[in-house]
Formats: C-alpha cells, sequence, structure tokens
C-alpha cells in the first residue's frame, strides 16, 4: 500500500499508504461498480474502510503468492481479518504530515471517483460481469 522505490538496492518507501492500485481498485468498486451510496453519511471514514479493506486482500493475495503448497483461506479468514486490524490501527495511529497526507489522498479520491460512474443501466445491463476486449480497446482486430 506504500509508494515506493528502488536505489542502490534498497527500497525507499516515499509514501505510506498511497498507491495507485489501491486507489485504482477503490475507485472502481465505490463509482464504476455503483456503491456510492455507502458514503452518504462519513464520507472519509467509510472510504477508509473501503482502502483498509482493498489493501487487506492485495497483501494476502500477494503473499499466498509464496507459499509453496496453498491453503485455502477464504477472504472471511482470520489471516485477512488481521491484517485489517492492523492496517486500521496504523492509519489510526498517522499523525502530522503522514495524516495530512493521507487524508488529501482520501478527498482526491472522492474528488475523481464520481468521473469514473456509470449511469445505472449500464451497470445494471452487465450484471457485474466485466469483460475486457483487449484487441478492440488497443483498436485492433480481433484474432480470427
Amino acid at each position: 500500500m506504500h509508494s515506493y522505490r528502488f536505489n542502490d538496492g534498497h527500497i525507499h518507501i516515499d509514501k505510506r499508504f498511497i498507491h495507485p492500485f489501491i486507489k485504482h481498485v477503490v475507485i472502481w468498486f465505490i463509482w464504476f461498480f455503483r456503491y456510492e451510496r455507502f458514503l452518504d453519511e462519513l464520507p472519509l471514514q467509510k472510504l477508509q474502510y473501503i482502502i483498509v479493506t482493498a489493501g487487506a486482500a492485495v497483501h494476502c493475495v500477494l503473499q499466498e503468492q509464496g507459499i509453496i503448497n496453498p491453503t485455502v483461506d477464504p477472504f472471511s479468514g482470520l489471516g485477512h481479518h488481521n491484517k485489517f486490524i492492523e492496517i486500521i490501527n496504523t492509519l489510526d495511529g498517522l499523525e502530522g504530515e503522514e495524516k495530512i497526507t493521507f487524508e488529501a489522498y482520501m478527498l482526491d479520491i472522492l474528488e475523481v471517483g464520481p468521473s469514473q460512474m456509470r449511469t445505472v443501466a449500464e451497470a445494471d445491463n452487465d450484471d457485474l460481469q466485466i469483460t475486457f476486449d483487449v484487441p478492440a480497446r488497443l483498436g485492433l482486430k480481433a484474432p480470427a
């Protein structure tokens, strides 16, 4: 969930809890899939929960990639819950510049998100099944 870079064989964390992939996932979940009503009351707090859920899910998926014999642990499993609680506690403990930066990140999501909203008809027509026609998106003909 951090923005980072590699330099001289070392990882340098530029910003904690701010990552474009998490932002993309959160915006798609809320506005592309039309769950924006969830944000009606206390939007920053609810947005933080969605960010933490996305972060915990991404962490657990990446962690599973390193297991030679993966075990099935549904997303509601204890490992995911523990990561969620760990991230929430860390975000609740942010202070100073980090807190201001994270709040600005959330406000940016709230500002950008509605531009990604589809009409209700578009959302209802796909039944949440997204198909990506990669050749068409690239302006290419599909292979015959």
